[in-house]
């Protein structure tokens, strides 16, 4: 706590006393805490304003039977910048993982070897690449999580489904929007691992509601809008091409192939696809001769024997690799982030747990309550970090074979209404979950024009911003994605 109030102290935060509370008869939208501050980002001080509310949302027969969370950061005397709203996924996940690794005014930074001990709390201090120079910030907390909530009387059907998540944040973009004079301003929505999901749905919501409101682009870090690929269901002979480029590059990063260069080996993992595809494709009728040679390449780029290989019919899943692949040291791969290992229990199965990177996910949000505390935020120590409901979520594909889940499709349908929507697409080198492959099976899958689309690899794992070095790289990224924007 002394580093975080240290840095609060450099950051000059003015707490209130009292909470700010606006009419919710004008806007439905009640103000926790607000405070003025600077913050010295590329090179000069920026003035802003930081803000911790709620919003009121409705699902379409309860009215304001829940509420969205934000925190807000926006410039002073700059009405017309572009804003970016920013969230994390779950299901049931509030941003403080976006908000205290990545976007935020002070960040948490981890330790960077992921073989060292982690400490009871992460170290926090100034962000001077919040984006603050480019962009408004607004951070949402999707009903149920971070102070947000959903009444007792409130329709969990529809709060716990892929649409009426993406409509009830859609609508706190949308009454922010209105509180703050901003309905001409260019957005940009940024979603994580399953906010890539409610990113894209809210697309349509957002069009259905204001269609005037100029929604400039959609970022989604950890994509997972080919469920299909990303889940990996085992007959599916696409799934495990997709998936290897990921295999290569973790396997080359623990030295199970020799010399090599983790992007390199993923690189050539994706120019075997083809091939191996072909052979999967083929089955019981493949020829032994072929077999056995594409057994001795999936073995020269992941680093398992041939001979396992051909026991597993030239199938390997994620979940048996992370088991595998170092099974000879007693331990596991992390799942989000494959350079952490976990100890692997004698009688364990293929799916081990928890995950390896989960302590490092712990310190974000350990960091978060403690940012919220030292501002001095009204029932700081009530954040919920990550909430959990009961029930199935409803990704809306229902239950006949033929469905599919077609995000892509809604953004392929915004770049068709507007010749300078963007996408941009992040993906971590060593994320088991969300894989460099299935990115780029998604974009050679796409009708939308390559140019329409932006595709960054960082060297970590699904919260790529957990490495400093990738952090800068995508913050990088981000700022040049907004400044390209033609139509501004």
């Amino acid at each position: 706590m002394d580093t975080v109030r240290a840095c609060r102290k450099a950051l000059g935060f003015a707490a209130l006393a009292a909470a700010v509370t606006l009419s919710s008869a004008t806007v439905a939208q009640d103000v926790r805490h607000r405070a003025q501050n600077e913050a010295k980002v590329a090179g000069r001080t920026i003035a802003y304003t930081a803000e911790v509310g709620e919003i009121a949302v409705s699902s379409p027969d309860r009215p304001e039977d829940a509420n969205v969370g934000y925190m807000s950061y926006v410039a002073r005397g700059a009405a017309d910048r572009p804003v970016l709203f920013a969230f994390n996924g779950g299901p049931g996940a509030s941003a403080s993982f976006l908000h205290m690794g990545a976007l935020g005014p002070v960040r948490a930074r981890v330790p960077q070897d992921p073989d060292a001990p982690l400490p009871a709390e992460a170290e926090v201090g100034a962000n001077s690449d919040m984006l603050l120079d480019v962009v408004d910030l607004v951070l949402l907390d999707p009903p149920g999580t971070g102070f947000s909530a959903i009444d007792a009387g409130a329709d969990m059907d529809w709060y716990r489904s892929v649409d009426g998540d993406a409509d009830a944040v859609a609508q706190a973009v949308l009454a922010w929007l209105r509180a703050n004079g901003r309905l001409e301003a260019p957005i940009y929505v940024l979603g994580e691992s399953y906010g890539t999901i409610r990113a894209t749905a809210m697309i349509e919501a957002l069009h259905k509601r204001a269609p005037e409101v100029r929604l400039a682009g959609v970022l989604l870090i950890g994509q997972a809008l080919n469920m299909i690929e990303t889940s990996q269901r085992p007959d599916n002979v696409v799934t495990y091409p997709v998936a290897l480029p990921t295999l290569a590059a973790i396997a080359c990063y623990h030295g199970r192939i020799g010399e090599c260069d983790p992007v390199a080996s993923a690189e050539a993992a994706s120019a075997f696809g083809p091939e191996y595809l072909a052979a999967l494709y083929r089955g019981r009728a493949l020829d032994s001769e072929t077999r056995q040679a594409v057994a001795g390449r999936l073995a020269d780029l992941t680093g398992i024997a041939e001979d396992r290989w051909l026991e597993w019919d030239l199938k390997l899943s994620k979940e048996r690799f992370r088991v595998e692949l170092l099974r000879g040291e007693g331990v596991v791969l992390g799942r989000y982030d494959a350079r952490y290992t976990a100890p692997r229990a004698p009688d364990a199965g293929l799916v081990v747990g928890p995950d390896a990177f989960s302590p490092v996910s712990g310190l974000y949000g350990a960091a978060m309550v403690a940012e919220l505390t030292d501002r001095g935020v009204p029932g700081a120590k009530d954040y919920r970090v990550i909430a959990r409901t009961e029930g199935e979520w409803v990704y809306g594909s229902g239950d006949s074979p033929f469905n599919d889940w077609p995000f892509m499709a809604i953004a392929e349908q915004a770049m068709e209404r507007d010749p300078h929507f963007r996408l941009f697409i992040g993906t971590g080198l060593y994320d088991l979950t969300t894989t460099v492959g299935a990115a780029d099976y998604l974009i050679a899958q796409s009708d939308a024009g390559r140019e329409r689309i932006v595709d960054h690899v960082y060297r970590a794992g699904h919260v790529a911003y957990s490495d400093d070095e990738s952090w800068q790289q995508m913050i990088g990224d981000i700022r040049a994605f907004i400044e390209g924007d033609t139509a501004q």
